[in-house]
């Protein structure tokens, strides 16, 4: 392992609009053990054109750290972390740049184990677990749907592992991870993010990683807690967005699709084949069609079940079906958009 002091370490943090939640983002990142090795990080604040008190909060509580503030008027996350790696500091003979989300607090000892986790990464990226958490009745219902692996199809990132406390392995290789912890001069040799991305920008990164033989793992022992959107509107809109940008990505690493990612996509084509069938159908194929919407019904409601099972509210059985279903439907009608989209020549396919 390097000499700690050969070392630069360079957070950098995307924000727009986050006067409710940077505050509590930089004290927890804060938060260690032992703090000496804050002296070597330098935190780059890359600002979207915030239009709230963001900027003016950090400067006034944070001043006293090493720290940048930087605009990004292109507002997208690919051009935030582009920025704050061409302005970090990499004459170190070991610089890391670690992502850090304003939307999200991190746990005790965060840079420190993500320094240590990136030697374990063979010069790619070593990231986090992602923990959903809510603040009110609607977003802690928006949370446990996250949290569940019934819902979100059991991917690693989101991946809490309770039932071997006492496994020896740290470290799970994935094909992405929530944040991330990079060598910056590896970021600098793969040319940073791509800016061709609005959504999906970090998955992108991490598909060009696994090419070049770099290494993707998720340190199961760092749980960060991501504050999930607060209204139904916007979630929908996020995985809308989500299922929009997959098609993006597919468009450029079409070997990077996983059988996961078409349920919704497939729910949304039965939804439509049941409407229209029931509409213009008679006969067998309409009995087949709705013989197999009571079979999707009944392992839907499972999944509900399962979800609801371990959530903290015995009322939320009212509201998790909205939830999933608002989920499902805007990922896979924005996935079927997105494919219309490519159709067209609206991604570039080069």
């Amino acid at each position: 392992m390097s000499d700690f002091k050969s070392v630069v370490i360079s957070v950098i943090i995307p924000t727009r609009n986050e006067q409710d939640y940077i505050e509590e983002c930089i004290n927890s990142l804060l938060d260690c053990d032992e703090p000496w090795y804050i002296n070597n990080t330098e935190f780059i604040i890359v600002d979207g054109m915030s239009t709230d008190n963001t900027v003016n909060i950090i400067k006034e509580k944070f001043g006293h750290l090493k720290l940048k503030i930087l605009e990004n008027p292109n507002l997208y996350q690919a051009y935030a972390m582009n920025i704050g790696i061409k302005n970090s500091d990499n004459s170190a003979e070991y610089s890391i740049v670690i992502r850090a989300d304003a939307h999200s607090r991190y746990p005790t000892n965060y840079i420190w184990s993500c320094y240590l986790a990136s030697f374990n990464s063979t010069g790619g990226n070593a990231g986090s677990i992602q923990k959903a958490v809510g603040t009110s009745f609607f977003t802690r219902i928006v949370a446990d749907v996250m949290n569940s692996g019934y819902a979100m199809g059991g991917v690693k990132y989101r991946k809490i592992d309770d039932d071997d406390p006492f496994s020896s392995t740290k470290y799970i290789d994935s094909d992405t991870a929530y944040l991330g912890c990079w060598r910056t001069s590896d970021l600098i040799k793969w040319n940073g993010f791509n800016e061709e991305f609005q959504i999906n920008e970090d998955y992108e990164l991490n598909i060009r990683i696994r090419k070049a033989k770099g290494r993707i793992t998720v340190n199961k022992d760092l749980i960060v807690d991501y504050f999930v959107r607060s209204s139904l509107l916007s979630l929908i809109k996020q995985f809308f967005r989500y299922g929009l940008w997959k098609t993006k990505t597919l468009s450029l690493h079409p070997d990077s699709l996983k059988l996961r990612q078409l349920a919704p996509v497939l729910f949304v084509l039965f939804l439509l084949t049941l409407g229209i069938g029931n509409l213009i159908l008679t006969g067998d194929l309409l009995l087949f069609i709705n013989a197999s919407s009571l079979l999707i019904g009944t392992l839907w409601l499972v999944m509900i079940l399962l979800i609801w099972k371990n959530s903290s509210n015995l009322f939320s059985i009212l509201f998790i079906p909205i939830v999933v279903l608002s989920m499902h439907i805007s990922w896979g009608l924005g996935f079927l958009y997105g494919l219309m989209r490519w159709a067209r020549g609206g991604w570039n396919k080069s």
